[in-house]
């Protein structure tokens, strides 16, 4: 497989572009976005969705049947150690 020229170009420019704008500039973005996080217009939003999402997971859950048993309560089956034959040497349940 050959790089293309035009990768590589690409690929240059990018970084020259990216270090330019450097730290300050991440740093900027990353203001905006906590800003925009803390208003209290994106909190309610951002809740809604949560609870819609939850709402929906339930759903889909209570349709394939998973019931109320958490991973936590399911029965403990040790895994079958196996000898270098790949004879198991744990009983099956």
């Amino acid at each position: 497989m050959r790089i293309r020229p035009g990768v590589v170009a690409a690929l240059g420019v990018g970084y020259v572009l990216g270090a330019r704008a450097g730290r300050e500039h991440y740093d900027a973005i990353m203001r905006q976005a906590r800003e925009i996080r803390e208003r209290p217009e994106f909190q309610g939003a951002a809740g809604l969705v949560s609870a819609q999402a939850g709402a929906a997971f339930q759903r889909v859950r209570g349709l394939l049947g998973a019931g109320t048993e958490s991973p936590r309560t399911l029965p403990f089956r040790p895994l079958a150690a196996h000898s270098s034959n790949g004879v198991s040497s744990v009983s099956a349940h």
